[in-house]
Parts: structure tokens; sequence; C-alpha cells
């Protein structure tokens, strides 16, 4: 198993670097983490500590771990394939110079930072009141980790206010573009701005709950350093590790304020996070033909639109509650973590690995539309790498396809009017030449 998940994690790192169009960041880059983290780590851990494998509290079946890294395996190598099938030999590389033009004509900036603390503490406020949680209660921070959701229903479905929290996207981008702003100009201002934003994020993570708010504030400053054409030094490796090593205490620190004792390692490889094999070992070893919902969950973004508030027995848009509780039967709260592959056995069993090959086709031309030239000058792309194609890399490898679309559409609606307000854009004449007119300041 160990080597399987080696092969998994190594495949993907090699296409990233042979590939990919951003060094590090690219989709495959994502696909290697994930699959490190994922599968690599946990089959590694659990062959010397089975007890620690999350699966194993509900599954006993004999050679379930085999099956299910198979069918992982078969995902991973196919979702390969398909970013490998979506490369054309004319695909342009990333349109640094552009990116910098762009990022170097930042306007605005004081409303911006500004802007982005406003939002964040009317984000908060409107937190605590749907929640019922008084500012100066000394276990605030606890309170956010412990209660993931609010009125809970029969069915074990409670409002997780992703709604509310989708506003916190204009701190995230507001970090972006000033950290973008800084690194083209050298501005030691610029970047402060920036590390306060940063700051800033992070307090937003402890309030979500959310560990991958966290890995989403690694991935925004790497990228746009890379967007940008910073170079991979030893420097710059060492800056990212170090923040990784942040990120990582960070994970364990509200790990505690949810009142858990166990330690870092257990939390990664007792979990499901990241492109985790005991969701795939669950799925392939519980869901059988009878069960499968053959692309149903595809569609559920449709009714994922009317708020909890509205409609209180709304079903969710995750699987992981009905993995939990209708196949598995267990009727405790919360769900399971399907993740992308699980999502796709689910709806077509074992024909779901082909989902793989699909979401690969797609991750390649989407970096290649939104790092192209034309369209950074024109609409500032290069921002929506990531903003947008990030999260859906992430959600579709570690969560659900609905529950991306329904978040990544208001949010999208956001981004795109912070360009309007900050961003300079350029026309692009049919012969390439650039027009100097800045739509964004008309």
């Amino acid at each position: 198993m160990v080597a399987l998940a080696l092969v998994c994690t190594v495949v993907p790192f090699w296409m990233g670097g042979r590939y990919g169009l951003l060094r590090l960041v690219s989709p495959m880059h994502l696909l290697g983490y994930f699959c490190a983290f994922g599968f690599l780590v946990k089959v590694t851990v659990y062959a010397a500590k089975p007890e620690y494998a999350f699966y194993s509290r509900y599954i006993d079946t004999p050679g379930a771990m085999q099956t299910g890294a198979i069918y992982l395996a078969g995902f991973i190598l196919l979702m390969c394939l398909g970013y490998r099938c979506a490369v054309r030999p004319m695909d342009p590389g990333a349109a640094v110079q552009e990116a910098q033009m762009i990022a170097a004509g930042l306007a605005r900036q004081g409303w911006l930072f500004a802007a982005a603390f406003a939002v964040a503490g009317l984000t908060f406020a409107l937190l605590l009141q749907a929640r019922g949680i008084s500012l100066l209660s000394a276990d605030l921070l606890s309170a956010f980790n412990q209660d993931k959701q609010i009125n809970v229903n029969s069915d074990g479905v409670g409002a997780t206010l992703a709604g509310i929290k989708t506003l916190f996207v204009v701190p995230k981008f507001a970090f972006v573009l000033l950290l973008a702003q800084g690194l083209v100009q050298r501005a030691g201002w610029l970047l402060m701005q920036a590390f306060i934003l940063a700051i800033l994020l992070v307090v937003i993570a402890l309030i979500s709950g959310d560990r991958f708010e966290l890995v989403e504030l690694l991935v925004f400053g790497s990228a746009t350093y890379l967007m940008l054409g910073g170079p991979v030094g030893l420097r710059a490796v060492a800056s990212m590790t170090a923040v990784a090593g942040v990120v990582l205490w960070l994970s364990a620190y509200m790990t505690a304020l949810r009142g858990t004792e166990a330690g870092l390692l257990h939390q990664i490889v007792g979990s499901t996070y990241f492109l985790d094999i005991n969701a795939a070992v669950m799925v392939t070893d519980q869901v059988k033909p009878a069960n499968y919902l053959l692309g149903e969950t595809y569609g559920w973004w449709t009714f994922g639109w009317v708020p909890r508030a509205i409609w209180v027995e709304k079903p969710a848009i995750d699987l992981g509650v009905f993995l939990k509780r209708d196949v598995m039967g267990v009727t405790t709260g919360g769900a399971f973590n399907v993740t992308g592959p699980g999502e796709a056995f689910m709806n077509f069993g074992w024909a779901g690995a082909c989902i793989g090959f699909v979401l690969g086709w797609i991750y390649r031309r989407a970096e290649v539309l939104v790092l192209s030239a034309r369209l950074s000058l024109r609409y500032a792309s290069f921002y929506l790498y990531p903003l947008i194609l990030y999260p859906f890399v992430q959600a579709t490898l570690h969560s659900s396809f609905s529950g991306f679309i329904v978040g990544a559409s208001a949010q999208a609606a956001l981004i795109f009017a912070m360009i309007a307000l900050f961003v300079p854009r350029y026309d692009v004449r049919p012969v390439g030449r650039r027009s100097p007119r800045k739509a964004a300041y008309v």
C-alpha cells in the first residue's frame, strides 16, 4: 500500500513540474500535496499504528483498506491522465509580465484596506448575532470551534452560516491584491498592510473553525508570489516552510479549542482530511449498487441557494450526512467527509474513477484560461487562480462539488466587484497591442 501511495504522490508532482504553468502550486502540485497527506502519510502510519485509522472505528472487513486504496489510486492516476490529455502544444506560459502590470496598478489601497476590516467586522457581528454568543464571552473561540452548526433539524443537519461567511472573501482578496502590489513595487508599507491582513485572516480561520482556512492563506501567499514570477530560491522555500509550520501549529491549537487531546500527527492521520484513504475505504466497503446516486449529487447545488433559515428541513448538499446516517447507520451528529473520489464512487461505483479523468482535464484547461495574457490584461483573470481555481481543486479533492458551486458563485460576484473597483484592466487590440485605457477607473 505504501508503494502504491508513493507512486500516486510522485506522479502528480512530476507532471506538475513538467507541464504546470506555475511552479509548486500548479493543479498537479496541489493534487500531490493532498495525496501525500491524505494517502501516503496515512497508510505509512497505519502500517505501524493501525488503530489510528479513522475507518477502523466502523469497518472491520478483511481487505477493505486494499480495496479502497486501489480505487483511490485509479482515481488519482486517471486525474493525471486527464490533465495530460488536456495539455496542448500551443498552450502559452503564465502571463507574468501582464500580471505584474495589473498588480502594480492597484488603486485606492487605503479604501481597500479599510473595507477589508469593515467587512470582516460586519461578518463577525452577524455571526455573533446568529449564534447568540456575546463578544465578551470567555470561551468565545471555543464556542465557534466546538459548535459548527446551529438549528439542527430532525435529520441532524443544521445551518453552518456559510452564506454569512462568504463575506470573508473580501479581506482574503484584499490580502492578495495588496501583497501582489507590494511584491511588484517592493513597497514595504504595502507588504505591511498585507501582513496585517494575514493576521486578520488567521483570526477569521479561528472564528470559522476551519483548518483549511489556514491552508488557503498559505496557498494565497505562495500562488501570488509565484504568479508574479517570484524566484524559487532557498529564501523563498524557507519562508514557505516556516509559514507551513505555523499553519500546523495553529491547526493543533484549533483542535485544542475543540477540547480534543490528540496530538498533531494523530489529527492528520486519524481524520478524513485531504485526499483521504479512509473515505475511499468506507465508500468502497459500504456503498452498494442499490445506493448509487447516478450523478444526482452533482446537481444538488440547484437547491443549495435557499438559506436554511427559510427552509429549515433543507437536505444537506454535502454527501457526508447521507453516508454517515443513511448508508452506514451512524446517527450521531455531524458528517463524514466523503472527498471528491468518494462522491464519485457514491454516484457511479467503480466507474466513478472516470470522474477523475474529467476533473484533471478541467484543471488544465482552467489553469491555461485564467493565466492567459489576454484575459489577465482584460479581466485581471490571474487573480482567480488562488481565489477560485484553487478552492475548486481543493473542493473536488477534499470536499464536494455542489458545496463549492454554491459558495463560489456568491464569492465570485464579490471578487468581480472588487476587481471593478480597485484593479486596472486594459483593452486588448486584435493585433495584440494594448490600449492604455484603464476600464477599472472609468
